[in-house]
């Protein structure tokens, strides 16, 4: 199984980051009119309550 080194990202700048994806040529960086157009959806599996032994 193949691992991903976060590190590298993490010393990444945040223009670093957006850089490197709009030079990638498998990048979709959506617009802000297309994001205007997104709805959020929270995965049911995260909405869900913890079972009551977790909570104790």
């Amino acid at each position: 199984m193949r691992t991903f080194d976060w590190s590298k990202v993490d010393a990444m700048t945040d223009a670093e980051i957006i850089a490197a994806a709009k030079a990638d040529p498998d990048s979709a960086l959506p617009t802000d009119e297309e994001l205007a157009e997104f709805d959020l959806v929270i995965p049911a599996k995260s909405r869900r309550k913890p079972p009551k032994e977790a909570a104790e």
